[in-house]
């Protein structure tokens, strides 16, 4: 039982590592393209809205960051409980 709990945890784990991955990716883009001020040449008029719309997705992916990074933390503490439980069990044979 407890090992299929690592398990599932481990599989878990591996996924929130790599969507955390591509959200760090996709913020590290935008933030690239944000700060060196490419704009694909659009009108100058449209730049102030293309900026705001940019920054409103580094803020969205910035909260999505931390929540992977809460979730994953709240993984290890689970883990942690896991092996707790494993040992306790192990104990009581």
């Amino acid at each position: 039982m407890v090992n299929k709990l690592l398990c599932c945890y481990q599989e878990a784990f591996e996924e929130l590592y790599i969507i955390e991955s591509i959200v760090n990716m996709t913020m590290s883009s935008c933030q690239e393209r944000e700060f060196s001020g490419q704009y694909y040449g659009i009108p100058a008029e449209n730049l102030p809205q293309l900026s705001a719309e940019r920054n409103n997705y580094i803020n969205m992916l910035m909260l999505l960051s931390e929540r992977i990074a809460n979730i994953m933390t709240l993984n290890l503490s689970m883990e942690k409980e896991i092996m707790l439980l494993e040992q306790n069990s192990n104990n009581g044979r």
